[in-house]
C-alpha cells in the first residue's frame, strides 16, 4: 500500500504502474480463469493420488496428531508441504461438511478440457476452498493461484489511480485515496468471477468506489464499519421524527422498534455519535488540568515499572540456581511459591540428595505416582479419549491397559515411556489428577518430570516430613537459604521475593 505524501512520490508511483498496461478481454479470461484454480496436490505420503478415496485412506491410516508429506503443484513448480491432522479429527459423518482436513477437493479427472489445459496436468487433486483456521488454511495450502491474482491487481493499478482521481478535494489527499481504492480492488479480484462475461475493470469500479467512499466518510480518528455509521445516521433521523410525533423524546426500546433493531444497537449508534476529544484538552475554559490528568490511573504501575519488576524477578530465578543447593533450592521455592524453570528436572540422583531417601525408595514412589496419574487419567477420560488426547499408539494403548491392569511383571520401562508422552501432550490437564494424590508421591512426580505447581506453598511441617527432618531443621534449612540470597541479591530484590522471610 502506499504510504507516502509527498508530490515526488506519487510521480514515481505513477511511473512504476504505467509498467503494466490493462489487460485485454482474452488475456484477463486466461488469467482470471488461473487465478480461481489453486494447489494441486500431487503426492501424498510419497503415493501419487486421483481420488478422494485415497487421500481418507491417506489421512485416517496416519491417525491423529500426525503429519502427512503432501507434494503440491503451484504453477510451473512442486513444493513439499507437511500438514497435521488434529487430535479432535471429524467423524465419517462430519467429512462431508467440514471437508478433508479443511479442504474442498475436486479430482482434476472432472474438471473440464480447458481448465485442465491451464493447469498443465491431468493427474492430481485440485484444492477448491481452504475453510479458514483449518489444518490446511495452517499448512498454507492455496485453493487459489497466488501469481495470477496478482497479476491481475498490478495490471489494474491504474484503473484505481482513474477513479481516485475523481474524489480529490473532499477530505483526504490522493494518495491516500488510491490506497483505500487498492483495497478496493484486491477485493474484487478475490470475488471476480469469469464465467459472468463481465469484464474486470466493470466488476472492480463498484468496490473501488465503495472503499473509497467509505473512507471519506470515516474521517475520524476511529473509523468504525460502515453498517454502524449508517444505523447511526437512520437513528439521527428517526429520533427527530419520533420526537415531533410523541411530543418528547423517544426512549431507546421506541427507536429500536421503529427501526424494526434490537436496542443493543441502538445503544452503540447513539455512542458512535461521541465526537472525539484529546487527551491533552482541558476540560473546562478556567480549568488548569487535563484530560490526561484527570483520567490518569494512579494505582496502575507505569511500564517502567512493570519491566523494573520483571528483570529484578528474572535475576532473582537466576540467583536461585547458582546460589542454593538443590534442597535449599526445593525449601525456598516450594515454601515461597518461586517457580522453577519450566526447562529444570530433577533426576532420581537428585532427588535422593534433596528427600534423603536411597534411589530405590525414591524409583518406588515415583512408579506408584505414574500409576496412580495413569489409573485416574484413564477412569476419568476412557481409554479411547485418554489415547487421543496423549496421542498413544496402539502399543503405547495396550502397554498403559497392561500397566494398570497388573499384567507386566516388571513394567518400569514401559512405565516411564508412557508417562513421557503424558507429560509432554497433557501436562496442563495433570495438576488436577496430581492435587488427588499423597504429597509425596506428587512432589517426587513433579520433580523427575520437570511440573511446577499450581496448587499453595508448604509450610515448615510438611516440608519436614518430605525431607525426613524434623520442623525445625527444614527451618534452619530455610535460614541457610535466606543468609545466602541476602549476600547474593541487591535489598530490593529480596524484598519483593522474601519479604515474609525476614
Amino acid at each position: 500500500m502506499l504510504r507516502w505524501v509527498s508530490d515526488k512520490s506519487l510521480s514515481r508511483y505513477f511511473k512504476e504502474i504505467m509498467r503494466y498496461p490493462l489487460l485485454s478481454r482474452t488475456e484477463e479470461q486466461e488469467i482470471a480463469h488461473r487465478a480461481k484454480l489453486g494447489d494441486v496436490i500431487c503426492k501424498i505420503n510419497g503415493k501419487g493420488c486421483s481420488s478422494l478415496r485415497t487421500v481418507r485412506g491417506q489421512v485416517r491410516r496416519a491417525g491423529a496428531g500426525a503429519k502427512i508429506p503432501l507434494v503440491i503443484r503451484r504453477g510451473d513448480e512442486e513444493i513439499e508441504k507437511k500438514i497435521e491432522i488434529p487430535v479432535l479429527s471429524p467423524q465419517k459423518g462430519e467429512e462431508s461438511d467440514s471437508g478433508i482436513l479443511g479442504m474442498r477437493l475436486k479430482p482434476v479427472s472432472e474438471l473440464d478440457r480447458h481448465e485442465i489445459d491451464i493447469l498443465g496436468i491431468k493427474k492430481g487433486i485440485l484444492v477448491e476452498e481452504i475453510i479458514p483456521d483449518s489444518p490446511a488454511d495452517r499448512a498454507d495450502i492455496l485453493d487459489y493461484n497466488r501469481k495470477a491474482r496478482d497479476k491481475l491487481i498490478l495490471h489494474n493499478l491504474r484503473w484505481v489511480v482513474s477513479i481516485a482521481k475523481q474524489y480529490q478535494r473532499r477530505g483526504l489527499p490522493l494518495a491516500e485515496l488510491i490506497n483505500e481504492g487498492n483495497l478496493g480492488l484486491i477485493q474484487a479480484v478475490s470475488k471476480f468471477d469469469v464465467n459472468r462475461k463481465t469484464r474486470l475493470t466493470t466488476y472492480s469500479n463498484w468496490w473501488i468506489r465503495y472503499y473509497i467512499v467509505s473512507a471519506l466518510a470515516s474521517r475520524h480518528l476511529i473509523k468504525m464499519p460502515i453498517k454502524l455509521r449508517t444505523l447511526a445516521k437512520r437513528v439521527r433521523d428517526t429520533y427527530g421524527i419520533l420526537s415531533q410525533r410523541l411530543e418528547r423524546a423517544p426512549s431507546i426500546d421506541e427507536l429500536a422498534t421503529e427501526l424494526d433493531v434490537e436496542p443493543e444497537e441502538v445503544s452503540c449508534a447513539f455512542d458512535c455519535g461521541v465526537a472525539e476529544l484529546s487527551i491533552d484538552a482541558m476540560p473546562f475554559e478556567d480549568s488548569k488540568v487535563t484530560f490526561g490528568e484527570v483520567l490518569k490511573d494512579t494505582s496502575a504501575s507505569s511500564p517502567a515499572e512493570i519491566s523494573a519488576k520483571e528483570q529484578i524477578e528474572r535475576n532473582v530465578r537466576s540467583s536461585l540456581n547458582e546460589v542454593l543447593a538443590d534442597r535449599e533450592l526445593y525449601v525456598v521455592s516450594r515454601h515461597f511459591g518461586v517457580p522453577l524453570p519450566a526447562d529444570r528436572k530433577f533426576p532420581i540422583r537428585k532427588i535422593t540428595e534433596i528427600f534423603g531417601r536411597t534411589e530405590e525408595e525414591i524409583s518406588k514412589i515415583l512408579y506408584r505416582a505414574c500409576r496412580r496419574v495413569l489409573s485416574r487419567m484413564c477412569h476419568n477420560l476412557g481409554e479411547n479419549e485418554l489415547k487421543r488426547f496423549a496421542r498413544f499408539s496402539k502399543a503405547d494403548a495396550r502397554i498403559n491397559c497392561d500397566i494398570i491392569k497388573n499384567r507386566l511383571p516388571d513394567p518400569r520401562k514401559e512405565l516411564l515411556k508412557v508417562t513421557r508422552k503424558l507429560v509432554k501432550n497433557v501436562s496442563s490437564a495433570l495438576n488436577e489428577e496430581l492435587e488427588e494424590i499423597e504429597i509425596e508421591d506428587r512432589e517426587v512426580f513433579r520433580l523427575y518430570w520437570g511440573l511446577n505447581p499450581t496448587y499453595g506453598e508448604l509450610n515448615l511441617r510438611e516440608l519436614g516430613d518430605l525431607l525426613g527432618v524434623s520442623r525445625e531443621a527444614a527451618r534452619q534449612i530455610k535460614q541457610r537459604a535466606i543468609r545466602k540470597l541476602k549476600k547474593h541479591l541487591r535489598p530490593q530484590a529480596f524484598d519483593n521475593f522474601f519479604r515474609e522471610a525476614v
